[in-house]
């Protein structure tokens, strides 16, 4: 009889991992919408122009501040998902949310081990289980946004970075610089983070580290310069571009400006509250994490432009930190049902109003609800859209139609006279009170559907602007 062999531990970070992307589908898929223009315009256009053949361009792809990276990826994706039938925007953006929760099931394995080998099995299963479950991370982890997409290689960086300063090696630094190069990629301020994981290994004195790290940032460089090199035509274009838009000429100040505490308050509305004590105990130790919390959030502090979406890379970086200290704290307290169902329920419902405060005043649901139906209609040959700035549209994407587009914002709506007679659009999407029905009517349209304030108008059948409605059913 042969000894039985021990019992290997549950790869619980795995199941987490797999719950946290189901949950970030989940929402998702519930509040639909976008989160931010950039959602789409970012990475989903111009990977739906690569694949289909036509989008709208974004100003950044315009001036050539972005890489091909990520629409690349994209890109192939969706091209697969049309020859293979696929082609309905929502199972298109299905698939995108997929595939951006899968990415970001990776980064809460790094974060699990990262954590636990800085606190501890114990504290890392606490760690991922709030990130995985914390409603402002929630509203961003599916979405094809590049400040959250740029966590998932951030979050093993700092483990590789962490692993480099423990043990000085070529592979740990090499590791480290691939996937900070990766996260540059994604989102190029993620260059942040590296300031501080050198200065970590710098008075670690981890030369080998260091120049693994080196090697490994140079090699991701080297690639995004051949791709831009083959995408726009110099080696590092949209690197310069972006650098030059807004270090040089301050080109971002003209999207706003804010003072330099605008974010603390925006800070205290996103982050588990209940770990904030455990989270000044855990920045008390000095380490890379803190260094990469504290620089981050102070460089981006000094920025004039600010957005509440630049602070996603704080979000699992807040619970990295506290995770240990909160462990101990509650370990004691672990048996008593009634402790933890009350610690449980008030974080329940701090999460539910940290995604409350984070949900912006208009997800655009309704309006891309609207999109999504206008192009599937089979008699649609062109599309006026009044009340919206064109980047607020949600380009092509959703349209999934190559016709004319026409977008006019609420001060611009008195040039749309012309284009209401114009036979070539067909169909006329209202949002709000940017356009009176009765000028709607006269021009010759009726009411095809309608979403709260969105209405969706038709050309009537008849030359005559009768004001019949066609149908008018409210809802999805």
């Amino acid at each position: 009889m042969t000894p039985s062999s021990p019992p290997q531990p549950v790869a619980w970070e795995r199941r987490i991992a797999v719950l946290g992307a189901l949950l970030a589908i989940a929402v998702v898929a519930l509040k639909r919408g976008r989160q931010h223009p950039d959602e789409v315009f970012q990475f989903l256009e111009p990977a739906h122009g690569l694949a289909f053949g036509y989008w709208l361009p974004a100003w950044e792809w315009v001036e050539g501040l972005r890489n091909w990276a990520v629409p690349g990826v994209l890109g192939g994706v969706l091209a697969l998902c049309g020859r293979m039938g696929l082609e309905h925007p929502w199972a298109l953006a299905s698939v995108v949310w997929v595939c951006c929760a899968a990415a970001q099931a990776w980064g809460t394995v790094a974060l699990f081990r990262l954590v636990e080998e800085r606190d501890g099995r114990e504290a890392a299963l606490l760690a991922s289980a709030v990130h995985v479950t914390w409603g402002g991370w929630l509203l961003y982890a599916a979405r094809p946004l590049a400040d959250s997409l740029s966590v998932a290689p951030l979050l093993g960086a700092l483990l590789w970075a962490w692993r480099a300063r423990a043990r000085d090696g070529l592979r740990e630094g090499f590791w480290s610089g691939v996937l900070l190069g990766l996260a540059f990629v994604v989102r190029y301020p993620s260059a942040v983070f590296g300031v501080p994981i050198a200065v970590s290994l710098l008075m670690a004195r981890r030369w080998r580290s260091l120049a693994g790290g080196a090697l490994g940032v140079g090699a991701v460089l080297l690639g995004l310069g051949l791709l831009d090199w083959l995408t726009w035509g110099a080696p590092w274009h949209t690197l310069w571009k972006y650098f030059e838009f807004n270090i040089l000429i301050g080109g971002s100040e003209k999207f706003g400006t804010q003072p330099a505490w605008w974010y603390l308050p925006k800070l205290l509305g996103m982050v588990p509250l209940l770990l904030v004590w455990h989270f000044g105990r855990g920045l008390a130790r000095r380490d890379v994490l803190g260094g990469s919390f504290v620089f981050y959030l102070g460089v981006m502090s000094l920025l004039a432009h600010k957005e509440l979406r630049f602070l996603a890379p704080l979000l699992p970086l807040f619970v990295v930190l506290a995770a240990g200290p909160a462990w101990r704290t509650l370990s004691p307290w672990i048996r008593s049902r009634k402790v933890m169902g009350g610690l449980v329920g008030a974080y329940a419902l701090s999460s539910l109003a940290a995604a409350t405060v984070q949900m912006p005043n208009a997800l655009a649901t309704d309006q891309i609800d609207a999109l999504v139906f206008a192009g599937r209609d089979a008699s649609l040959t062109g599309l006026i859209v009044a009340g919206q700035q064109e980047w607020n549209v949600s380009g092509r994407f959703y349209l999934r139609r190559d016709v004319p587009l026409l977008v006019r914002p609420d001060n611009l709506v008195r040039e749309l006279d012309g284009a209401l007679t114009e036979t070539q659009f067909s169909h006329v999407l209202v949002n709000g009170a940017a356009l009176g029905e009765r000028q709607v009517e006269a021009a010759g349209f009726c009411v095809l559907r309608r979403w709260g304030k969105v209405v969706l108008w038709k050309r009537c059948p008849s030359a005559r602007g009768s004001g019949a409605l066609l149908t008018s059913p409210s809802g999805p």
